[in-house]
């Protein structure tokens, strides 16, 4: 059930300021409102309220759309009639925001061209992908599988719903909203044409994510005709590759990013090397200054409750990255334990040499996460030779 969906993903109110409650409270009411306006042809959707997050690794911030309640059920609904006309013709090689596929797929996809010789990456950004998608070109991709005049009005309504941004509207003749329920599989819609074109180049291991995506390719050559054709597409979508993000590289002399990792390669003793793959060191650095945060001494609490913070922010971290084979898991253990220690000696004045009794087995049984124990459980689920 579309409702059910959306209210267990217990999202922010949107731009009417009803909460996911309220509209439970009364769900039958409601949902009878919204399916009489939507067979009356009366819906309309609600602007989206635009907040501001940061944006990973720089000072910048990205806007993100938070429809009302009632027009993510809309979304849902129509995501679910439209996702099973697409998903069994989208190519193999998107991973993003799909059922039965992840980023881990990607990176490890990534990882075995690599290791089967395709050195030659195609490393590219996409500008401001989201933001500038052409709405009537999307809504004519939709049309070419669905004929329902009522659904491709619903969408066209939708995308030019407008935002309001500290209290004033504003339009919206491009792009879609990140944030709404639908927007990803649109997202992949839109971009499947380039997942087509890439996949018919000889020589060519193409890899997307969302719009993330990168080229792989035994030769300089192949990989130059590959950004080649990605500028043709993509030109022919309205869209533009940003210039200063894209780039052409060799990952025995270069390394790249990718869903948050970064591919290099590392020397092996009397051999060749080989491709490796570890978290991003901007990932790492926002995984440790969040960890300095919950554990500055001003915090009024015990450390039995800094754990019990720190506890879900290691293990969703370790639970993306420690994937990777160059995380410095062990180092990264020592340091948050240190962190810990360092917690009690300053918020009790307490000499650090004098808590010789806050042994690493003591912070694990009060419940601390050890990124070097899922690594290892990584490991002992991968297949043996």
């Amino acid at each position: 059930m579309a409702a059910a969906a959306v209210l267990a993903n217990r999202g922010a109110a949107g731009v009417d300021h009803q909460s996911g409650d309220q509209f439970a409270e009364h769900l039958g009411d409601e949902l009878d409102r919204l399916g009489r306006a939507m067979q009356e042809h009366r819906y309309k959707p609600l602007p989206v309220r635009r907040v501001w997050i940061p944006k990973p690794g720089t000072k910048k911030q990205r806007p993100l759309g938070v429809p009302a309640i009632r027009d993510r059920v809309a979304e849902e609904a129509m995501r679910r009639v439209m996702e099973p006309i697409w998903e069994p013709t989208f190519s193999v090689d998107s991973y993003g925001f799909r059922p039965g596929r992840s980023a881990h797929e990607a990176v490890h996809r990534i990882f075995a061209h690599l290791s089967d010789g395709y050195h030659w990456v195609v490393d590219a950004d996409i500008r401001d992908y989201f933001g500038s998608i052409d709405q009537q070109l999307l809504i004519d991709k939709v049309a070419e599988r669905i004929s329902d005049g009522t659904v491709l009005g619903w969408l066209r309504d939708m995308l030019r719903a407008g935002v309001m941004d500290a209290g004033q509207w504003q339009p919206t003749s491009r792009g879609t909203s990140q944030g709404s329920v639908i927007s990803p599989l649109l997202a992949n819609i839109y971009l499947d044409a380039l997942d087509q074109a890439m996949a018919r180049l000889p020589g060519i291991q193409f890899i997307r994510y969302a719009d993330d995506w990168c080229a792989l390719a035994r030769t300089q050559e192949d990989a130059q005709a590959a950004l080649r054709m990605a500028q043709i597409v993509l030109g022919e979508l309205r869209l533009t590759l940003h210039p200063e993000k894209t780039r052409i590289v060799n990952v025995r002399a270069t390394a790249f990013d990718f869903l948050g990792f970064t591919f290099f390669w590392a020397p092996t003793k009397g051999g060749p090397g080989r491709p490796l793959f570890g978290p991003k060191q901007a990932a790492a650095e926002r995984f440790k200054n969040r960890v300095r945060e919950l554990t500055r001494r001003t915090r009024p609490m015990n450390l039995q409750m800094v754990i019990d913070d720190l506890a879900p922010v290691i293990r969703g971290w370790g639970q993306y990255f420690t994937i990777s084979h160059n995380g410095n898991y062990y180092q990264l253990d020592a340091w948050v334990r240190e962190r810990c220690r360092a917690f009690v000696a300053k918020r009790w004045n307490r000499s650090p040499a004098l808590d010789a009794e806050w042994t690493n087995t003591r912070l694990a049984h009060m419940g601390l996460p050890s990124l070097a124990m899922m690594r290892r459980q990584v490991l002992a689920q991968l297949p043996r030779p």
